[in-house]
């Protein structure tokens, strides 16, 4: 064939297979465009995977410093808040500690406990309370998780020591009571309730939205159920209507709490429960007519921690300005499970001997 004409044909096929890859490219973009906008999914679908997101890899989470939760890095250290919550026989059914990542229970004047809950920067509660005053010890505990430590009122050796920490993030209510409110159906003093907006308001107007906690544990996943311990009762024997047990779920792995010898339950109606039960001992000493208390925050002390069904003997340590750390007899590391932990102080060798008996 004459060669001109063998050039004239290469160079016509040439066009054609130029203007076919880019036909073959531009269908393909407009594919994966339908697909990853979900348009050619089924209507079923779209109505059962709602916002249709490809998941992201736990590769990409770390533990939230507070509660070993997997969470994005950037949230994974931001501080916490901490929430006076008062546990007067009047002030029940409470709320919100069964959404804290932590919770402190420790005696206060009268012969009655308080509770101290940490919430995470990133929490969604709806309701906290009732809000009650501070105490000294409380005040040191939400100063070494760096915490925002929310309250009505205190003693006068807490709002004393208070006054006196630097870069110490305090909300009184009767300072800023804007982030609390007063419920009508619930008589005074055990009607005073704050949530999370509220909470995140005042924390970012003072500046401290993008505070950061201290790295204070280490978590790891929960034992299989067949790895799991028989230790299912804790018993904290408080006292009168104070009395506190755990019962251990072994098929959830999880530790249900009773109180005055029934399950607690929170005004919404959910129980409280944990993932990790820890039971401290310190000393007490009291400091008025009123019967407060000083109880010792630093230093260390005997403890029994409880995971899995399991018992372990502990010792906890604390320096000024820095969470408590929980190590066994042989200084390693105690390991928490991710999720809630409830630290019950005792001040009572007796009550400390009863632990788990």
């Amino acid at each position: 064939m004459n060669p001109e004409i063998l050039l004239g044909y290469a160079k016509r096929f040439r066009w054609q297979i130029a203007i076919g890859t880019v036909l073959i490219v531009g269908l393909c973009l407009l594919v994966l465009g339908l697909v990853l906008s979900g348009v050619t999914r089924s209507r079923h679908d779209q109505d059962n995977d709602v916002g249709f997101q490809v998941p992201t890899s736990t590769l990409a989470l770390v533990d939230r410093r507070l509660d070993g939760v997997l969470v994005d890095p950037e949230i994974a250290s931001l501080a916490p808040r901490a929430v006076m919550i008062e546990n007067h026989p009047d002030a029940r059914p409470v709320s919100g500690l069964s959404k804290a990542s932590i919770v402190i229970e420790a005696p206060v004047e009268g012969g009655i406990t308080r509770y101290m809950a940490f919430f995470p920067a990133s929490s969604t509660i709806e309701q906290a309370g009732p809000v009650r005053s501070a105490r000294p010890y409380y005040v040191d505990w939400a100063d070494g998780w760096n915490a925002a430590y929310f309250h009505v009122g205190g003693s006068p050796e807490a709002l004393e020591k208070i006054s006196a920490l630097q870069d110490f993030l305090d909300v009184n209510e009767f300072a800023h009571g804007s982030t609390f409110w007063r419920d009508t159906n619930r008589s005074a003093p055990h009607n005073v309730y704050t949530k999370q907006s509220l909470m995140d308001a005042i924390v970012t107007k003072k500046g401290a939205a993008s505070s950061t906690m201290p790295l204070a544990w280490h978590f790891q996943d929960m034992a299989s159920s067949t790895d799991r311990g028989d230790t299912d009762l804790i018993r904290i024997p408080y006292g009168g209507s104070f009395n506190v047990r755990w019962n251990f779920d072994k098929e959830r792995g999880v530790y249900v709490r009773s109180l005055a010898g029934a399950v607690q339950k929170e005004r919404d109606g959910s129980t409280i429960e944990s993932d990790n039960v820890i039971v401290i001992k310190t000393e007490q000493q009291v400091l008025d007519s009123y019967g407060r208390l000083k109880v010792r925050t630093t230093g260390s002390g005997e403890a029994i921690g409880y995971r899995d069904g399991k018992r372990f003997i502990l010792r906890w340590r604390r320096s000024i300005g820095e969470p408590m750390r929980f190590e066994s007899t042989d200084g390693s590391e105690f390991i928490f499970n991710r999720g809630q932990t409830w630290i019950e102080v005792t001040t009572d060798d007796v009550i400390f001997a009863g632990v788990g008996s």
